[in-house]
């Protein structure tokens, strides 16, 4: 009876684990961003996820300022937005 009990907790777990960590950089990812820091209006109306203009406005709402100078938009750019937002 127990071992019934443990297969649908443990595919559960296993389930929740691949949403909250999507690979950094993922079109997975990059709506969770999106959608944390309104980066869109919710309607389909925003910048294309990984574009340049999207990674500056993700910039803006992230620091609460225009970037001083041109955003990378890379993996590695990515990785410290994702850290960013682990903190918060």
């Amino acid at each position: 009876m127990r071992i019934l009990m443990l297969v649908p907790m443990l595919l559960l777990a296993a389930c929740q684990g691949a949403t909250i960590n999507d690979e950094v950089g993922s079109e997975a990812w990059m709506e969770k961003v999106d959608q944390r820091l309104s980066v869109s209006d919710g309607e389909g109306h925003g910048p294309d996820y990984g574009s340049r203009e999207w990674c500056r406005v993700v910039h803006i709402r992230l620091y609460g300022k225009e970037p001083r100078q041109r955003i990378p938009c890379d993996q590695a750019w990515m990785e410290t937005v994702d850290r960013e937002l682990k903190k918060r």
